[in-house]
């Protein structure tokens, strides 16, 4: 985790070299520390899309199968292990694959637990020379360093609503839905997460740097949108086999 620390500390330190160098001042809201953080964040997000466009492409699979399912289940509903068995087998011959969705997840957590280090030790993974870290602007808006926690709760406050907005969203991706055996329980599973992952987004967010939970909240916010782009290809998808 050092390792991953260390090369996301490099690069938001290039990232604020450029903007040092390239602007003629630093702008009084919005320090170049902030900026990089957030510019760091969208260009992670941007890497990462290869990994969400093959989740789209599954997702779209499901879509197609979702007759064949919703026909399994009406035929099966007394025998859930026959069902299991026949969504299993017409899974594998339609190259649906059930964890398609975890990747761009772990790497999602990853990036987050390597980047609360770097929030944690400033002066070991972005500013290394002695001294400089404690000489440059941090704030943020309202927020004077975004070295500390917002003691606002504004931050944590916009990061836990963007958080359920993510889950909320995703919830209404019309591949979810009879998406045969542990589907019900799935959606229950999120719903659940809907109300707790805010919650505990919105304590955590009170205790860590500032810094973090921006990159929290921007990292959100380009899940929103696309996850509002992925729901709509889904749902065209849908409604075009439904017309066949």
């Amino acid at each position: 985790m050092s390792f991953i620390s260390s090369i996301l500390g490099s690069f938001v330190r290039l990232i604020y070299n450029i903007l040092q160098g390239s602007m003629p001042e630093e702008p009084a809201s919005i320090s170049f520390f902030a900026l990089s953080i957030i510019i760091a964040t969208i260009i992670i997000k941007v890497l990462i899309l290869p990994l969400n466009i093959s989740q789209t492409k599954n997702q779209k699979k499901m879509a197609k199968l979702q007759p064949q399912i919703m026909e399994l289940q009406r035929k099966y509903k007394n025998d859930p292990q026959t069902l299991a068995a026949k969504q299993q087998k017409l899974y594998k011959e339609s190259d649906y694959k059930m964890s398609a969705g975890c990747l761009p997840m772990i790497i999602t957590l990853v990036v987050l637990m390597a980047f609360y280090r770097v929030f944690l030790y400033p002066e070991q993974y972005i500013f290394t020379e002695p001294g400089v870290y404690a000489t440059i602007n941090k704030n943020f808006f309202h927020i004077i360093d975004l070295d500390l926690p917002d003691k606002s709760l504004v931050m944590p406050l916009v990061a836990a609503v963007t958080t359920f907005l993510v889950s909320f969203i995703a919830s209404k991706n019309p591949a979810s839905q009879n998406a045969g055996p542990g589907a019900d329980q799935a959606q229950s599973m999120m719903k659940s997460m809907m109300v707790v992952m805010p919650i505990m987004i919105f304590m955590m967010g009170r205790n860590f740097a500032a810094g973090l939970v921006i990159y929290w909240t921007v990292s959100n916010l380009f899940a929103i949108v696309q996850q509002l782009i992925t729901n709509k290809i889904v749902k065209d998808e849908v409604e075009e086999v439904n017309e066949k």
